[in-house]
């Protein structure tokens, strides 16, 4: 967050700099709203193009084996700009990388859910998926594992919707 009002304020500097050099060189004097004016124009410019390139930014800088799976757009009152057309700034991604089939029961993968959204913190979680039953339970590290890295069987269970993208995830692939 420090990073974006840095560089909003930077960028408001910038534009107004601009102007003024402008004015400079071409020997006249700037009228004294179009400073301010133009650097407010500068950061609002920013902030805007930081929203709606926030996501196009971020996912191209996953790795090959990350799939996006959802995507969430949101609109806020006190960014108006938002209210026309929502910008995406969250995202959910499993990493293909890190599924594990259970040797035991090949029907039991473990997939890994990477939590992006902007402004926070990355977050992943590690689940298991049971594709005969369609249920899934997250493993914490309090979670007790057995020598191939599954559950023991104590681990608390929830219904998955077939339509769920973990479950499809797990599952098809």
């Amino acid at each position: 967050m420090f990073v974006f009002i840095f560089t909003t304020i930077v960028v408001g500097f910038a534009c107004a700099g601009f102007i003024m050099l402008g004015f400079r060189l071409s020997g006249r004097k700037a009228p004294k709203y179009l400073i301010p004016l133009t650097a407010a124009l500068g950061m609002f410019g920013y902030m805007i193009w930081d929203d709606y390139s926030w996501f196009d930014r971020i996912s191209a800088r996953l790795p090959g084996d990350v799939t996006i799976s959802e995507t969430f757009a949101t609109s806020s009152a006190y960014k108006p700009w938002t209210l026309l057309k929502a910008p995406i700034n969250r995202f959910t991604a499993f990493d293909q990388g890190k599924t594990i089939a259970n040797p035991q029961d090949p029907a039991q993968k473990q997939i890994t859910t990477v939590y992006l959204q902007k402004g926070h913190q990355a977050m992943a979680t590690t689940r298991l998926i049971d594709c005969d039953t369609n249920q899934a339970g997250f493993i914490t590290p309090d979670t007790a594992l057995d020598e191939n890295g599954f559950p023991n069987g104590d681990l608390q269970m929830t219904a998955l919707e077939k339509s769920d993208p973990a479950l499809r995830f797990a599952c098809l692939n």
